[in-house]
């Protein structure tokens, strides 16, 4: 019996090239989104903290789109506020596989186990968080019931400290420290005139211990500097500005317990070469 005409018999060999065409081709189609309406009712959940609701709607979510980076991490915050942290701690893996940011998510990993009575997977997660640069809880350490469990802990005195160096790095870093005996309000007279009319001197800490500043006023005569430790060269600068126009800028360290700055001023009239300068902060 002949075949009809509008029927092709492909070899089986070809019949194996065109079915992988086709499975090639379904597997660049673009994924399917997540319904949009869904995803505005889940956002709008997880913001009121209805939390049982928001974990219905990111668990459905999931089922179309289970790749979904934010929804396993808010499914898990749902979790946790429900009492699930079992659960909660697979979501929030998952969520950091997929690429959600390390502090936050471990923060959160180390309260999951901290609710389910895990105190060394707790603080395992705790520090992660910190040494990868988690700044501050939205609720203090001694009001956060997940933490609660570990109050007796001296670990716990650990995660405080790394999240208050985290906050004001230069307040805990001992090179920031250095010129702090300069900090006070000065009278300022040249050496050996005691009873010349005196400048004063102004030296104030500012923005959490980075910076020491200047203030300098004198008949004639104002200006301020900024000194403050560059890490990256492990070196103090110090930038001064006055209203003669004067700017100026010093590099140097610590030296037999005085801070020692080296620089240059601007050319003499009539010359061209920087003028180099030297100043030393007694202690």
């Amino acid at each position: 019996m002949s075949l009809p005409r509008s029927v092709a018999v492909l070899p089986s060999y070809r019949l194996a090239v065109v079915l992988g065409a086709l499975l090639v081709a379904a597997s660049h189609l673009p994924a399917q989104s997540p319904p949009a309406d869904l995803e505005q009712k889940a956002l709008g959940q997880f913001q009121a903290g209805q939390w049982a609701d928001a974990a219905t709607s990111y668990a459905e979510l999931l089922k179309s789109h289970p790749e979904g980076v934010q929804s396993h991490f808010r499914l898990g915050v749902a979790l946790l506020r429900t009492g699930h942290a079992q659960e909660a701690i697979g979501h929030f893996t998952e969520a950091e596989r997929l690429g959600a940011p390390a502090p936050r998510n471990a923060w959160l990993l180390g309260k999951a186990h901290a609710a389910l009575g895990h105190r060394d997977a707790a603080f395992r997660e705790l520090k992660r968080a910190t040494d990868a640069g988690f700044l501050a809880p939205p609720t203090p350490i001694e009001q956060d019931p997940d933490l609660k469990a570990l109050a007796d802990d001296p670990r716990l005195q650990q995660v405080k400290t790394a999240l208050a160096t985290n906050a004001t790095p230069c307040l805990h870093n001992a090179e920031n420290r250095e010129f702090d005996f300069w900090i006070g309000t000065w009278d300022v007279r040249p050496n050996g005139q005691p009873t010349a009319p005196a400048a004063t001197n102004i030296i104030t800490l500012e923005h959490d211990g980075c910076v020491i500043h200047e203030s300098w006023s004198a008949p004639g005569s104002t200006g301020q500097s900024f000194n403050i430790y560059d890490s990256s060269v492990d070196k103090w600068n110090q930038t001064w500005v006055d209203n003669s126009g004067g700017l100026h800028e010093y590099w140097g360290n610590l030296k037999d317990g005085n801070m020692l700055y080296e620089g240059s001023l601007a050319p003499l009239p009539g010359t061209t070469t920087r003028v180099r300068t030297r100043l030393t902060f007694f202690h």
